[in-house]
């Protein structure tokens, strides 16, 4: 007869893989697109919001991402490195 395993420890030194969730419904190349979808949304009572976004890549590895970064940085514009999963 085997014995189960043990459950694995919770190793409390990390944080959560995630700190809420949000329901994305669309991504638009047109903000009017994206607003007229909010109002349709807040008509019906349901709030939700805007978000515009300025990203480089994907990228395939960590290294050609920092690359990226420190051509904008020439620049004197700041990016956030963020992996996608």
């Amino acid at each position: 007869m085997t014995t189960p395993a043990a459950p694995a420890a919770e190793d409390k030194g990390t944080e959560p893989a995630t700190k809420g969730f949000v329901v994305q419904i669309g991504v638009f190349t047109s903000y009017n697109n994206a607003e007229a979808l909010r109002q349709k949304l807040k008509e019906s009572g349901i709030e939700a919001r805007t978000e515009t976004r300025v990203q480089l890549g994907p990228f395939t590895d960590r290294a050609q991402a920092e690359a990226a970064m420190e051509k904008i940085r020439s620049l004197g514009i700041r990016g956030v490195l963020v992996p996608q999963r």
